[in-house]
C-alpha cells in the first residue's frame, strides 16, 4: 500500500506491487472508448483511445466514466487531446503475455519504500501482458498475468508468502535477485529518494529473460483504474523504430524554470515520466540499449553531479538524443500527482482516468486541488474483500494456484451435516497473509535475544501501547482482521506516538475468514516471522514484567540453553480482576499485591489445573530456576528456541490450543524450567465469542474432544508408545466453567 505521509516497512514496499494488482483487478473496465461523430452523434464503441485528455464537468469534480472523442491523427504537439482511432487487434484471448512493473528494482535491506525506489519500483513486477483482470462488479479474472519481481531476500519472503496464501488464480510470479543487478547501476550518483533501486529499470532488457519481447513497466506508487489490456493494446501503435512508450511529464521540471539555477537533465520538451512505460525489449536489445544509455549517462555526468529523478533522467537524455525511440502515450495512462503537477490539464478534459501516479514523496498527503478525489479513489479498493481475487478464471483455462486442487478436494469431502463441520472447514481454510504489514527494522543479531510472539484481533488493539511500554525488545504479532479493519489498524498505529516509534515490532495481518478464531494458525504466522534465536510465547492480554526482556536474555545465557540444553523457560502467570491497578516493578511488589488480594495466580478461580504445575508456593521462595514436570492440561507461557515445534492448527476457537503445544514440547523432551524472578500479568477483558460458545454449547465441547482424540492419534504415530502417558489427560471431559 502507499505510504501515508511516511515510508512503509522494508518488505511492505515490495507489497505495493500487490496493490497495483488489486487496483487493476478491482477496477478493470472496457477496452473500447466511445467515438462521437460530427454533430455529437455517438459512433460505434470499441475504438482505440488515442492520446486522451480527461474532461471534468462544470462543477469541477472529476468523474470516472466519460466518453472520449477527438481526432486519431494527433501529432506530437497534440498528444494531450482526446482522440479515438481505429481499435488495434486485441492480443489472443487467454494468452499469458509479458510486462514489467517497477522497473526492475527491489527493496534493499534496511530500506523502506521511500528509500527503496521511493515507491518507484521497489518490487519490479513484470505484468506479463496480463489481460483484462477483474471488472469492478463481476469480480472475475479474464486473462492470466505474469509478474516479474526484482527483490531482495526480505521482500521476497513477504511476496512469496503473500502470493502463496492469497492463491490468486491465473497469476504467475517470477523472482529476480536485486543484488545481482546492483553493480550495473551502482556507479551512477543519484539524489532521488529511491536510491539505487530507482535506477534498475535501465537494466531490464538484459535482466529479464531473452524470450520476453514486450513488457509494461510500472512504478509501485501507481493505482490502476482500468483494464491493463487497454494499456497493452497501445503497443499496436508503435512504429517500426519505436521501443519506449511514455506519457509526457506533467510538470515544468525539465523546462528548468522551477527555481533559480535549476538545472535538470536534458529532455525533449517537457520530457517524459517513467512511472508507466511500455518497453519493446526486443528492439532495445537490437539497438544495444545498454551501451546507449551508459554512454549518455557518462557524458551527462561530466557536467551534472548526479541524477535528480533516477532512471527518468537517463531515459529522457537518451530520448533527447534518439527521439525516434519514443511513442507518446495518452496522458490518462499516467496522471501524475507530484508537488508541481500540471496534471489538471489532463484530467480536466476527461475523467476516464486509467492510471493515477502518486509520484510525490508525500504520496497520499500531496497538496493538490483534487487530491481528496484521488485519495478516496485509491482508498476505495483497500477495504474490498480480497477474496474477490480468488475467483476462478472461467473465460480461460489456467493452472490453479499450488495446493488449490488438493484444498478443493478436501473441502468437497466434508459433510455439511456433521455437527463439527465448522471446525473441519476452519482447519482447511487458507487465510490470506500479509507479513510485515508496517515498517519494520530487523533487530541486530544477538546470541540470546528474545522476540515476544502473540496474536490478536481488532478488539484487543488497545493492549498494544501498554505492551510496547512493558517489552522494549522485538515483537512479532499476528493480527486477525478483515480488509477494512486492516486499514483501521493502519490509522490506529499512525495516530499513536508509542506504536509509530517502535520499528522493532513486526505486524503480520491474517485476513479474517470463517466463523472460528484460528488461534494456532495466527501463532504460527507470528512465530515463523520471529528473527531472534529465542521467542517468548505470550498472549496479547498479558503484560510482562518491565524487566522481563533483560532478565530472559540473561537467564538464557546463564542456563546455557541452545545446543547444550533443550529447555522451555516457564514465566509464571498471574492475573488481576481490576481494570486499574499499580503494576509491580519487582517480585517483592508482586507478592505484596498477591497477599493483598489484588493479584491472583492465573485462572485460580476457574481453571487451576492450567498452571498448578508451576508450583507457585515454591516460586515465592525460589532463588534459582527449578524444574517441574508436565501434567494434564498444563499451559504455561514459555520461552523456547525459535525452531521449536509449531502449534497444532487443528485447534481453532477456544480450548486446548496451548495445552496441545506444551504436550508436544514435553513429548520432544523439553525440560520445563520455572524462572524465579519472571512474571507476566493478565488484564481483565470481556470474554470472546469462542469462550462463550465453549461454555454454552455441549456440541462445541464435543467437537473439541474429537479434535483432542485426533491429536492423540497423530501424537502416537509420531512418538509411539511414549504418547500413552498423555492419553488420560486427553480423555478428561472439558468443564463448561473453564475460562
Amino acid at each position: 500500500m502507499l505510504p501515508r505521509g511516511r515510508p512503509r516497512a522494508l518488505g511492505a514496499a515490495a507489497l505495493l506491487l500487490l496493490l497495483l494488482l488489486l487496483g487493476f483487478l478491482l477496477f478493470g473496465g472496457d477496452l473500447g472508448c466511445e467515438r462521437r461523430e460530427p454533430g455529437g452523434r455517438e459512433g460505434a464503441p470499441g475504438c482505440f483511445p488515442g492520446p486522451l485528455m480527461p474532461r471534468v464537468p462544470p462543477d469541477g469534480r472529476p468523474r470516472r466514466a466519460a466518453a472520449l472523442d477527438g481526432d486519431p491523427g494527433a501529432g506530437p504537439g497534440d498528444h494531450n487531446r482526446s482522440d479515438c482511432g481505429p481499435q488495434p487487434p486485441p492480443p489472443p484471448k487467454c494468452e499469458v503475455q509479458p510486462g514489467v512493473r517497477g522497473g526492475g528494482s527491489g527493496v534493499g535491506k534496511g530500506q523502506s519504500p521511500g528509500q527503496a525506489a521511493g515507491l518507484r519500483a521497489s518490487a519490479s513486477s513484470s505484468v506479463t501482458r496480463g489481460q483484462c483482470p477483474l471488472p469492478p462488479l463481476e469480480g472475475q479474472l479474464k486473462n492470466p498475468l505474469h509478474l516479474h519481481l526484482v527483490t531482495d531476500a526480505v521482500a521476497r519472503n513477504i511476496l512469496e508468502t503473500l502470493f502463496h496464501t492469497w492463491m490468486v488464480p491465473a497469476v504467475r510470479v517470477s523472482f529476480y535477485h536485486a543484488d545481482q543487478l546492483k553493480p550495473q547501476v551502482s556507479w551512477i550518483p543519484n539524489k532521488h529518494y529511491s536510491g539505487l533501486y530507482g535506477l534498475m529499470k535501465l537494466v531490464l532488457p538484459s535482466a529479464l529473460p531473452a524470450e520476453l519481447a514486450r513488457v509494461i513497466v510500472l512504478d509501485t506508487d501507481v493505482t490502476f483504474a482500468s483494464d491493463i489490456l487497454e494499456l497493452w493494446a497501445l503497443f499496436a501503435h508503435f512504429s517500426d523504430t519505436q521501443a519506449i512508450g511514455l506519457v509526457e511529464n506533467q510538470s515544468d521540471w525539465y523546462l528548468g524554470n522551477l527555481w533559480k539555477n535549476h538545472r535538470p537533465w536534458p529532455a525533449l520538451g517537457r520530457g517524459f515520466n517513467t512511472g508507466v512505460i511500455l518497453l519493446r525489449l526486443d528492439r532495445l536489445r537490437q539497438a544495444d540499449w545498454e551501451q546507449m544509455w551508459k554512454l549518455t549517462a557518462r557524458r551527462e555526468l561530466l557536467s551534472l553531479p548526479a541524477t535528480s529523478l533516477a532512471d527518468q533522467d537517463i531515459f529522457n537524455a537518451v530520448i533527447k538524443e534518439h527521439p525516434g525511440l519514443v511513442q507518446r502515450l495518452p496522458c490518462v495512462w499516467n496522471v501524475q500527482l507530484s508537488d508541481h503537477t500540471l496534471a489538471e490539464r489532463c484530467y480536466s478534459e476527461a475523467s476516464d482516468l486509467k492510471v493515477i501516479h502518486w509520484n510525490s514523496p508525500k504520496k497520499l498527503r500531496v497538496k493538490n486541488k483534487h487530491v481528496e478525489f484521488f485519495r478516496n479513489f485509491y482508498l476505495t479498493f483497500l477495504e474490498y474483500d480480497g477474496n474477490l481475487l480468488r475467483r476462478e478464471l472461467f473465460v480461460c483455462p489456467s493452472q490453479p494456484p499450488p495446493g488449490a486442487e488438493q484444498l478443493q478436494q478436501a473441502l468437497a469431502q466434508l459433510d455439511e451435516e456433521d455437527p463439527c463441520f465448522e471446525f473441519r472447514q476452519q482447519q482447511l481454510t487458507v487465510h490470506r497473509v500479509h507479513v510485515t504489514f508496517l515498517p519494520h527494522e530487523p533487530p541486530p543479531p544477538r546470541p540470546h535475544d528474545v522476540t515476544l510472539v502473540a496474536q490478536l484481533s481488532m478488539d484487543r488493539l488497545q493492549m498494544l501501547e501498554a505492551l510496547c511500554r512493558h517489552w522494549p525488545g522485538p515483537m512479532s504479532l499476528a493480527l486477525y482482521l478483515t480488509d477494512a479493519e486492516a486499514q483501521q489498524f493502519l490509522h490506529f498505529v499512525e495516530a499513536s506516538p508509542v506504536l509509530a516509534a517502535r520499528q522493532d515490532v513486526a505486524y503480520h495481518v491474517v485476513y479474517r475468514e470463517g466463523p472460528l478464531y484460528p488461534v494456532n494458525q495466527l501463532r504460527n504466522v507470528a512465530l515463523a516471522q520471529a528473527l531472534t534465536p529465542y521467542v517468548f510465547l505470550s498472549d496479547i492480554d498479558f503484560l510482562p514484567a518491565y524487566s522481563l526482556y533483560d532478565y530472559l536474555r540473561a537467564s538464557i545465557e546463564q542456563l546455557g540453553l541452545g545446543s547444550r540444553r533443550k529447555a522451555a523457560l516457564v514465566v509464571p502467570a498471574f492475573e488481576t480482576l481490576r481494570y486499574r491497578f499499580s503494576f509491580p516493578h519487582s517480585k517483592v511488589e508482586l507478592l505484596a499485591l498477591l497477599d493483598a488480594g489484588t493479584l491472583y495466580t492465573f485462572r485460580y478461580h476457574e481453571w487451576p489445573r492450567g498452571h498448578a504445575p508451576t508450583d507457585y508456593a515454591r516460586w515465592r521462595e525460589a532463588q534459582a530456576p527449578y524444574r517441574v514436570q508436565w501434567a494434564a492440561d498444563y499451559e504455561p507461557y514459555v520461552v523456547v528456541p525459535r525452531d521449536c515445534p509449531r502449534y497444532d492448527p487443528r485447534f481453532v476457537g477456544f480450548g486446548w490450543n496451548k495445552v496441545a503445544h506444551i504436550v508436544e514440547l514435553d513429548a520432544q523432551e523439553y525440560e520445563l524450567l520455572v524462572l524465579p524472578e519472571a512474571f507476566t500479568i493478565h488484564l481483565p477483558h470481556a470474554p470472546s465469542l469462542d469462550i462463550s460458545r465453549f461454555r454454552s454449547s455441549p456440541t462445541y465441547r464435543d467437537c473439541l474432544q474429537a479434535l483432542k482424540d485426533e491429536f492423540h492419534q497423530d501424537l502416537s504415530r509420531h512418538h509411539g508408545a511414549a504418547a500413552l502417558k498423555y492419553l488420560p489427560a486427553l480423555q478428561q471431559p472439558q468443564s463448561p466453567a473453564r475460562g
